[in-house]
């Protein structure tokens, strides 16, 4: 687990750049994004010890996921847009739980 690192504190580990491409908003075409050949992820719910929503997946399926979470949060997409994860779609694996991600803007 990932500990937590204070923006304003003293890091004592340096900072790494990762560029991730996203196609520009578009109002009139919506959302445009796409996944890494051989993505994978999965979602799951643990239960216990509490209720726990696990995203897992290979470096190109979190990689994949990262660039739809970006491209969901730049300027001018509107409060409400959303993508839809599902095992349909070939990315999330068959024993997956569904996933909505929405913007919410103040």
């Amino acid at each position: 687990m990932a500990s937590a690192v204070n923006p304003d504190g003293d890091n004592s580990r340096p900072d790494a750049s990762i560029t991730v491409n996203v196609t520009r908003y578009d109002p009139e075409l919506g959302l445009r994004t796409w996944w890494d050949g051989e993505a994978v992820l999965r979602a799951e719910v643990w239960e216990d010890p509490e209720r726990t929503v696990v995203i897992s997946g290979n470096p190109a399926g979190l990689r994949s996921l990262a660039r739809h979470l970006l491209t969901l949060v730049q300027e001018g997409v509107p409060s409400g847009r959303h993508l839809d994860f599902d095992t349909y779609g070939g990315v999330l694996s068959d024993d997956s739980v569904a996933i909505r991600v929405e913007v919410e803007k103040g």
